[in-house]
């Protein structure tokens, strides 16, 4: 069984854009080095939105990855960050990443909200558009290390 985590996460203003990209891309530097990262992807979408789904051999991975430097310190500043955020968790019996229309029903229907300071009118309902476009993604591969 292999675990998968999705995010979503709005940012709220351009002027946080900056930092929140420089976190996201400390943790992505960091989440290819854990053990247990098998892949994962990132999508761009309009509007600020940014959107994460990662597989795992299993949730201790995740969390080894979660609960420590870069990606906690970013999680911190989340809140003000953001004006919209939940995730998904999950496992499955392949390896493979879900496409994002099914992503997307994944967090409709099993999501989490993640807490923020100044929510947007979407953010209790989750009444969150599907991602317009995947031309926007990234792929993420564990580095290869040696």
């Amino acid at each position: 069984m292999y675990f998968v985590s999705l995010t979503r996460l709005r940012v709220s203003s351009w002027f946080y854009l900056p930092q929140f990209l420089l976190a996201n891309e400390a943790s992505v530097k960091s989440i290819k080095r854990i053990n247990g990262f098998i892949s994962g992807k990132e999508l761009v979408d309009k509007g600020l939105v940014f959107w994460t789904v990662t597989v795992w051999d299993s949730m201790e991975a995740m969390k080894q990855f979660r609960n420590n430097d870069p990606h906690k310190t970013a999680m911190r500043k989340l809140p003000v960050w953001c004006n919209e955020g939940s995730y998904a968790h999950w496992t499955q019996d392949e390896a493979e990443i879900p496409d994002w229309p099914s992503l997307y029903q994944k967090m409709m229907t099993i999501g989490k909200l993640t807490k923020v300071k100044n929510p947007s009118p979407r953010q209790d309902g989750m009444n969150y558009p599907a991602p317009a476009s995947s031309k926007n993604e990234r792929i993420l591969k564990p580095a290869v290390i040696g």
